[in-house]
Parts: structure tokens; sequence; C-alpha cells
């Protein structure tokens, strides 16, 4: 199966894609720096620079289309979120009017979980009516990168569709490994509250080192890093180096050699990774979606794999 990608990033729907199986043929980014990031690792994929500008001749043909839009006007850390008024998190329109004239089989939609609550919940509406109206069926699910087993709390909303077919449903018949709890629960017997195997050993009592604009400080342990926060307004947001810094050593030459980034840790390749789809979870969609057209794996090998990672 083929892939385009919208609101592309770094590139963390299609590293996940392409593990799964899938072929990237077609990258639409607008970030310079991204683009870099693209253009190294996907040097033969076309790339497209601005969602407003790109008409549809110019995309390939493709069963998948995946697309992170912009969540500033969404997200919990904007005070004054405009919901999908706003200019950039209104861009959803302009995926949403290219969707509906390419029909491609399957889209796979991703934002923040602000999106819930934006505009007093009628943001999340307005998404689910306009998917329908072009065509759409299928299933929505919150999905956090703790339960692709990586130690960093970060909640994402993903929509799964199909275009005029019930194929998306089938997505919900074993979807336990991705919507488990992540909350701690007592063991029986013990009494003691234990987590899910893929988080115990990050376990630690040990200070987290985290980068912050201003140099290095620590935290309190969490069991799992922090969210990455964006500096905005007044806010001096801090970040990890990267999501999965827990009791681990810094490494200041990985910090420094990031493929296609430039040298340094700064709030720029923060965003980045704060931006990013996690890799295992897309690869777990795209193992789905590839189930269900071609029945190579079952639902339930490709839910199983996730709890692997």
């Amino acid at each position: 199966m083929k892939f385009a990608s919208f609101f592309a990033g770094i590139g963390g729907f299609d590293l996940g894609f392409q593990q799964a199986g899938l072929t990237p043929v077609f990258h639409c980014e607008i970030d310079p720096y991204c683009q870099q990031i693209l253009k190294r690792h996907w040097p033969e994929v076309p790339l497209h620079g601005d969602i407003t500008t790109l008409e549809i001749d110019a995309i390939p043909e493709a069963d998948v289309w995946a697309a992170g839009w912009p969540c500033q006007d969404l997200s919990h850390a904007n005070s004054q979120r405009e919901g999908l008024s706003g200019a950039r998190s209104g861009l959803f329109y302009r995926i949403t009017d290219l969707i509906r004239q390419a029909t491609p089989r399957w889209i796979v939609l991703e934002n923040v979980s602000g999106l819930l609550s934006a505009d007093g919940g009628e943001a999340f509406e307005a998404v689910i009516d306009e998917l329908q109206k072009i065509g759409y069926m299928g299933t929505w699910f919150s999905c956090n990168t703790l339960s692709a087993g990586l130690p960093h709390n970060r909640e994402r909303i993903f929509f799964i569709g199909s275009y005029q077919s019930e194929s998306a449903y089938k997505f919900y018949l074993d979807g336990g490994q991705l919507l488990r709890s992540d909350t701690p629960r007592a063991s029986s017997g013990t009494g003691r509250k234990t987590r899910s195997n893929f988080q115990k050993e990050f376990i630690s009592d040990a200070p987290l080192l985290v980068q912050r604009r201003g140099g290095f400080g620590y935290t309190k342990a969490r069991s799992y890093s922090p969210t990455i926060r964006a500096q905005t307004g007044k806010h001096q947001g801090g970040h990890t180096d990267r999501p999965i810094l827990c009791g681990q050593k810094l490494d200041m030459d990985r910090v420094r050699e990031t493929d296609g980034v430039p040298r340094g840790l700064d709030g720029r390749r923060g965003r980045f990774i704060g931006n990013a789809v996690s890799p295992p979870i897309a690869k777990f969609i795209g193992q789905m979606v590839m189930a269900i057209e071609f029945g190579e794996i079952t639902l339930e090998e490709a839910s199983s794999q996730l709890a692997l990672v």
C-alpha cells in the first residue's frame, strides 16, 4: 500500500508506516528544517512546501493519507486558542478539501487532546461532521505514547477512516494494547501499586535530568518523562533532550549529532519531537490497516506487537 503524508513534520507517521510495510509516495511540509530531515531520509519522495498552494494533480495516487494537522489553536498550552477557526488549526479544512477531491481509501488524522474541549467541544464535533460529510466512516481514539512502551506522557487523538466503507470499524476489534490504562493498580496479595511491564524498568526515585531553555536542571522523577512543553507567551517551558530520557546518562554527543537537525539542543528540536507522531503508534496503525486490507497479519498480532516495542 502507498501513503501520502501531510503536515509531515520530521516524519513520525512516515517512519512508523514504512516499518509497517507501507510505501511513502508524497510529503507536504512547510517548515524548512523539517524539510531537511524529510529530504535526508526520503530523498526520492516528492516534497511540497505549502498546503495552501497544493493542487490535487500534484499528489500521487495513494491508498492512505496521513495528516497531523497544526495543533496550536487547539492545544491546552495556548490560553488564547481559537479552535478550528484559527489560521493554523483551521488548515484542517484545507486537508479535508484535498481528501474530498482525491478520495483515498484510508485516512489517518492526528491532533492534540485539546481538540476534545476546544470551542466548548464543538471543534471535535465539527471534525467528525466534516469527515462524515466527505464520505468517511470509522473510529477515533485517544492514545498516550505510554501505551507504545515509551516512558513519555503525550496524549494524542487519532481518527481512522475508510471511504464509503465500514472497513475502519474493524480497527476496534482488538485495540486493547493501544487503549489500555496506564494508571498504577494494586497487585493482588501485596497491596502494592504496580504498572504494566513496559514501565517497570523506568521507575526510579532518582532526579530526572531535563534540558531547559536557560540550561540544564533537575526535576522530581515520575517514572516517565514529562510532556515536552513549548514556550507560549510569558511561560518559560521546559523540555527533555528527548522523550525517553529517564534515568539515563546524558549523552552530549547524541544531543549534538542528530541526523538532519542542526547542531545543538534548542527549542526548535524540542518542538520537532513534541509535534511528531510517535513512530511505534504509527506502525501499529499501519499494521492494523494492512491486516484489514490483506490479512497478512491478524489484528491480534498487530496489537500484540505494540507491547513488544
